[in-house]
C-alpha cells in the first residue's frame, strides 16, 4: 500500500470517528422511565426557534436549556393527561389553533407555513401534535378546577353600567408577561436580577423564554392586545405607570410573581355593547383563574415526578 493511500485511509477514519463522536446518541433526562435524548433537544431547539424567531439572539447554551425545559414540561403534562384521557390528534379544531400560530408569524396559509417548517427540518404534523397535547392539558385543568372558578358577574355588570356611555375612548395594551416563583427572598432577588440582566442584554422575550413558568413562555411571554376591562385593576394600575418599552415591577399573584412588558398601546373611539363587553370580561377572568390553577397544578405534579438529569 502506498504511503499516500495509507494517509488517506487514516484521515477518513479520523474524520468518521469525529463525526460519530459529535452525533453520539445520549440520554440526557429520564422522567419516570421516559427518556429525552440529545437529539430530542436539538429537534426542540429547531422547533422553538422556528416558532419564536426572536430567540435567535440567545446563545446555543441558553437555547438548549430552554428546549430541555420545554420537553420536560411537555413530558410531565403528557404523563398526567394520559391518566385521564387519550389525546385526540385528529380533532379538526386543531387547525384553528394552527392558523393562530402561522398568522402570528405573518404567514397567509397552512401551505406557506408547511414550507417554512420544511426549511427548518420540521413537519407540520409535529406542530399539530404539540397543539393537541396543550389542548388536552387545558381540558384537564378545566375539568379539575372549573367548579372552583368564582366570578362575581353582578359586580362586573354594575361596574360596567356605572361608567357606561354609548361610546368611549378605549385604551388597549399590547403586552407580554414573565411569571416566576421563589421559595424565599434570596431566591426572589436572584431570579429578578437575572431577569433584569437578560432584558437589558437581550430582550424581554428572551427573558420570558428562559425564566417564565407560564405557558406563554414558548411565545416569548406574548399575551397580545388587551383592553382595560380584560385585566385586573391591579395590573391596569401598574401598566398605567409605564411608557412603551418598559416593564412593571414584580406583581404578587396567586401563582407567583408577574412582570408585564408594555410593547405598545392604542386609543380608539368605539361603540360599546354592554352585553358583549360583559361576556368578554367574564371569559377573560375565568381564563385568568384557570391559568393560575394550571401553573399551581403543574408545579405540584412536577414535585412528584422522578427526574434523573445528566
Amino acid at each position: 500500500m502506498s504511503k499516500k493511500i495509507f494517509i488517506f485511509i487514516i484521515l477518513v477514519n479520523f474524520l468518521s470517528n469525529a463525526v460519530n463522536a459529535e452525533n453520539k446518541y445520549e440520554i440526557i433526562i429520564n422522567i419516570n422511565n421516559q427518556i429525552i435524548t440529545n437529539f430530542d433537544i436539538e429537534k426542540e431547539t429547531q422547533y422553538l426557534l422556528a416558532l419564536s424567531p426572536s430567540l435567535n439572539n440567545l446563545s446555543l447554551k441558553q437555547m438548549k436549556e430552554i428546549a430541555r425545559n420545554s420537553l420536560v414540561r411537555e413530558k410531565i403534562k403528557e404523563n398526567e393527561i394520559l391518566k385521564y384521557y387519550k389525546i385526540n390528534y385528529e380533532d379538526p379544531q386543531l387547525l384553528t389553533f394552527l392558523s393562530n400560530i402561522y398568522n402570528r408569524l405573518n404567514m397567509k396559509n397552512e401551505d406557506e407555513f408547511a414550507a417554512y417548517l420544511l426549511k427548518n427540518d420540521l413537519d407540520i404534523k409535529e406542530v399539530i401534535k404539540k397543539i393537541a397535547k396543550e389542548r388536552a392539558w387545558n381540558r384537564l385543568i378545566f375539568d379539575k378546577f372549573n367548579d372552583l372558578i368564582s366570578v362575581d358577574e353582578t359586580k362586573i355588570k354594575n361596574e360596567l353600567e356605572k361608567k357606561q356611555t354609548k361610546s368611549e375612548i378605549e385604551t388597549s395594551f399590547l403586552i407580554s408577561e414573565i411569571l416566576f416563583q421563589s421559595k424565599n427572598e434570596e431566591e426572589f432577588q436572584e431570579t429578578y436580577n437575572d431577569i433584569i440582566k437578560t432584558i437589558k442584554e437581550s430582550s424581554f422575550k428572551s427573558a420570558a423564554s428562559i425564566y417564565s413558568i407560564s405557558d406563554t413562555s414558548i411565545n416569548g411571554g406574548e399575551i397580545g392586545w388587551v383592553n382595560k376591562n380584560e385585566i385586573s385593576s391591579l395590573i391596569y394600575n401598574e401598566l398605567n405607570k409605564l411608557n412603551i418599552g418598559e416593564t412593571t415591577q414584580p406583581i404578587k399573584i396567586a401563582s407567583g410573581f408577574l412582570m408585564v412588558y408594555l410593547e405598545d398601546l392604542k386609543k380608539e373611539d368605539r361603540e360599546i355593547n354592554l352585553e358583549e363587553e360583559l361576556k368578554k370580561i367574564i371569559i377573560t377572568e375565568k381564563n385568568r383563574q384557570l391559568n393560575e390553577y394550571s401553573t399551581i397544578y403543574y408545579k405540584k405534579i412536577e414535585k412528584q415526578i422522578f427526574i434523573n438529569a445528566k
